[in-house]
């Protein structure tokens, strides 16, 4: 019980933090993806080669992208210092890198 007590509040923690990450300027979405986001969104993960996300049809833009690297969620920590060039390198690189349903 304590086990499963430690594990839900770990997640509490990490939904609550922002990742104080800033990409280099002119970093490429996928320089970006792999110090930001791999640890989390790897394609071992998946166990599917090539696979980073599956998104559904209405959620795979661009500004769906960023709004979710900037506020996070349940489980992600928010990213708010990817923004212009980077983020829209980012987004691309998510987009080209996922699953359509």
């Amino acid at each position: 019980m304590s086990n499963k007590l430690t594990v839900i509040g770990a997640a509490l923690l990490i939904a609550g933090c922002t990742r104080d990450y800033m990409p280099e300027s002119g970093a490429s979405g996928e320089q970006i993806f792999a110090s930001a986001c791999a640890e989390c969104h790897s394609t071992a993960v998946k166990d599917v080669p090539g696979m980073l996300f599956t998104l559904d049809s209405d959620k795979a833009t661009p500004a769906y992208i960023a709004n979710k690297v900037h506020t996070g969620s349940l489980i992600m920590p928010k990213f708010p210092h990817i923004e212009g060039r980077e983020m829209r390198a980012l987004s691309g690189y998510v987009l080209d890198h996922s699953l359509k349903d």
